[in-house]
């Protein structure tokens, strides 16, 4: 009975685990996959970064029409009077000018509660002047307008078309993959090409490319809110 005990006791011994070296060793090679793990997903946020925040400047234009509907019961687009057909930059003017004149307003906008629906958009001039620039890229017709278009992949709904002109390619196919969910510049409410969407008929179909633009800068546009 002793021996057996003693073969046992031996056999135990013998079944050693990891020495201290080993440990120290596997600890370091978990240490180095995690770290190659987070430099892999953090580069990717990085660069999906710029892409995400024009997805969501797109739509901080969106519920700027929307505020400013519920505020005044006319969309941007008919903010003047009757009489004026307002451009595609004016329409945007609407949405962060309180400094128009009177006159220049439709009756139905209460002026006392026109304020800047869009913060942190780079804004320049005044009154019905004023232009509205986005911050991608560098370049200086970086401008933002929207205008009341039908757009074919959104089936016949007239909408404000939100458009960015002189947008980076990678910056409008990562907005495209947030809100679309993939990257493709002919479907969804997100599309972009190397030509305006913004229809020169006010109220007209908008521009939709027939394939992925391939230019280092595009017009990207959005399908925004349904104006009926």
């Amino acid at each position: 009975m002793t021996s057996k005990f003693n073969r046992l006791f031996q056999r135990m011994l013998s079944n050693k685990g990891y020495t201290i070296d080993q440990t120290i060793l596997i600890v370091a090679i978990i240490a180095i996959l995690i770290t190659l793990i987070i430099v892999t997903v953090g580069w990717q946020l990085i660069n999906r970064t710029s892409g995400t925040k024009a997805g969501a400047q797109l739509k901080q234009v969106e519920d700027a029409n929307g505020q400013f509907f519920s505020a005044h019961r006319v969309w941007p687009s008919a903010s003047q009077p009757s009489s004026v057909t307002p451009t595609p930059t004016q329409n945007m003017a609407a949405l962060v000018n309180n400094d128009v004149a009177a006159s220049a307003w439709n009756a139905s906008v209460r002026q006392g509660e026109l304020r800047n629906l869009l913060p942190g958009f780079k804004i320049t001039g005044t009154g019905l002047g004023t232009v509205i620039y986005h911050n991608f890229g560098s370049s200086a017709n970086a401008i933002v307008s929207q205008q009341v278009n039908t757009v074919s992949s959104l089936g016949s709904d007239r909408r404000l078309v939100v458009q960015f002109r002189d947008v980076p390619l990678s910056d409008a196919e990562e907005a495209d993959e947030a809100v679309d969910g993939a990257k493709d510049a002919t479907q969804g409410r997100v599309f972009y090409g190397t030509s305006a969407c913004m229809n020169s008929t006010y109220g007209g179909a908008a521009t939709v490319p027939s394939a992925q633009p391939t230019d280092s800068t595009v017009y990207l546009c959005y399908g925004a809110n349904t104006v009926q």
